[in-house]
């Protein structure tokens, strides 16, 4: 017999299918989404010259959705505020991006900022007296390969610590101050003092083990209810929620795929934009997102409905009437579905 924790976890699956499936996910289209948001709030913050609360903002933008616009504003950020080995960084990333995407003039704009960066870039390097193989080397939290040591390393302006550790040898550390321009810093990891010796500490003497204890007697184990064999109603509903969660969800994928084509192909170099193509072009990017959105949620409904379903499908049924229990279909006024489960065990 399943445990009373297992069966309700599965009756309580489906409740939440329909109320995901009815979830007002379309108006997320109709809203700014959250990196755009922040998109917008640094470029305000950049047109009053706050650079340095403007770069936070983009960097929380691209994380939550990567674009070439945003990379080539947080790299122009990083520059106005000093950090130039980040920014070169980022602008050559973002020119393998417009390559990638066939868009050559703004991969040659990018390629030309990175350029224009080199003379002003500081370089760190770090020497290594006694390239132990167990020999840990860090320039703040950032490891460094064995193959970096005596290399000069393009690094941001700035104060870095560097640290070496290795087993059975004391840590050694040591704070340099790197400055903007094109100077090379050098800093030298002597090799490691040995660690004093632990005192040596006498073992304790051994405990007894404890005898273990006898089995207890078998008891009797109460007899189980006969499994009914074949699906039950609930599994064809559950099967059927299922169904309808992964034709909704393929239906939304191929939608998202076709907006998403028609915006790339749209204006596809990004100069000089018609307003229609910009206006089409936003038009299927929102058509893009609702879709897919609506994918995520087709097929995570069907994902869940079909393990529901598969689940109590295999469980022990019991054939008692007082013990039974009821799928009912659901269906919403907008003709999304879904499926309640009630009953006792």
């Amino acid at each position: 017999m399943p445990t009373q924790a297992s069966l309700r976890f599965a009756y309580s699956t489906l409740g939440f299918i329909a109320a995901l499936a009815m979830a007002p996910a379309a108006r997320a289209a109709d809203e700014p989404t959250p990196a755009r948001v922040l998109f917008k709030e640094a470029r305000e913050l950049v047109a009053q010259g706050d650079y340095q609360t403007a770069c936070p903002k983009f960097e929380q933008s691209l994380a939550l959705e990567a674009g070439l616009g945003t990379q080539f504003n947080l790299a122009d950020c990083w520059e106005h505020i000093g950090r130039t080995a980040s920014a070169q960084a980022l602008f050559v990333g973002a020119a393998a991006s417009a390559k990638a995407a066939g868009q050559s003039e703004r991969e040659q704009v990018l390629r030309d900022r990175a350029a224009a960066l080199e003379p002003r870039i500081p370089r760190l390097v770090v020497e290594v007296s006694d390239p132990d193989p167990k020999l840990v080397v860090k320039r703040g939290d950032l490891p460094l390969e064995s193959d970096a040591y005596g290399k000069a390393r393009a690094v941001d302006p700035g104060r870095y610590q560097i640290v070496a550790k290795a087993p059975g040898k004391k840590t050694w550390k040591k704070q340099v101050e790197v400055a903007a321009g094109s100077s090379i810093v050098t800093v030298e990891v002597p090799r490691l003092e040995a660690e004093a010796p632990e005192p040596v500490v006498a073992a304790a003497e051994p405990k007894p083990e404890p005898k273990p204890l006898a089995p207890a007697p078998a008891t009797n184990a109460p007899p189980k209810d006969h499994a009914r064999k074949g699906p039950s109603l609930a599994v064809w509903s559950l099967g059927g929620v299922a169904l309808g969660g992964f034709a909704v969800g393929t239906i939304m994928a191929l939608k998202y795929s076709s907006a998403n084509s028609d915006a790339k192909a749209t204006c596809p170099s990004s100069f000089d934009c018609t307003p229609q193509q910009i206006a089409f072009h936003d038009q299927r990017v929102d058509d893009a997102r609702s879709a897919r959105t609506w994918a995520f949620i087709g097929f995570g409904a069907g994902a869940v409905g079909l393990g529901a379903a598969a689940a109590l499908l295999f469980l022990p049924q019991s054939s008692n009437p007082e013990k039974a229990w009821v799928a009912t279909p659901v269906i919403a006024n907008n003709g999304l579905f879904g499926a309640n489960l009630s009953g006792r065990f």
